[in-house]
């Protein structure tokens, strides 16, 4: 009787874990862009920002990704390119102005599923905290290149926040202990 019951029970526990789902959102500030004279209101990638940007595409390789949000602006588009064009997925754009509705429109068109967003220093925290997750900062800094954010969204709960680091090191903000993770 014992073992009939352990055995209902795990094939229950096994049945309702298999229908939650878990939305995981990455989020990335752009590689480094171009600055001092060459600067205008919408620079390219330097050398180092497209070689971050194909070392964003190798860390993210093994995840399902399954879509690509991005600001129109070309830093934006070209740090999200790589991975983009190796999953054959079209960057959906989105407006650096109402960043709820961003954070709303991936949660509602992608329950279940890996979503990448790319964004700018001063649009990732707020992002961040329209999931639902602790925000870590209060500001990320013009030097901070390499973090990469994972908001992992469960269907029942609260949202987790865990940062790492990806590529050559390009940072001053160093991630709180609490929010360290790994990929």
């Amino acid at each position: 009787m014992y073992k009939g019951l352990l055995i209902l029970f795990l094939n229950f526990t096994v049945a309702v874990n298999c229908f939650s789902q878990e939305t995981v959102v990455w989020l990335v500030r752009h590689a480094e862009k171009q600055t001092a004279e060459t600067m205008t209101a919408n620079p390219e990638l330097t050398p180092e920002g497209l070689k971050r940007a194909e070392d964003l595409s190798a860390t993210l390789n093994n995840r399902k990704i399954t879509a690509i949000y991005s600001t129109a602006y070309k830093r934006t588009l070209a740090t999200a390119n790589p991975l983009a064009a190796k999953r054959k997925l079209e960057p959906i754009t989105y407006s650096g102005k109402n960043l709820e509705e961003i954070a709303k429109k991936v949660l509602a068109n992608h329950k279940g599923q890996e979503v990448l967003i790319v964004g700018h220093s001063n649009t990732l925290l707020p992002v961040i905290k329209a999931l639902g997750a602790e925000s870590s900062f209060t500001e990320l800094t013009d030097d901070d290149y390499d973090m990469l954010f994972k908001v992992t969204v469960p269907e029942k709960g609260i949202p987790q926040l865990s940062i790492s680091y990806y590529g050559e090191p390009h940072h001053t903000t160093q991630i709180p202990p609490q929010f360290a993770g790994k990929l």
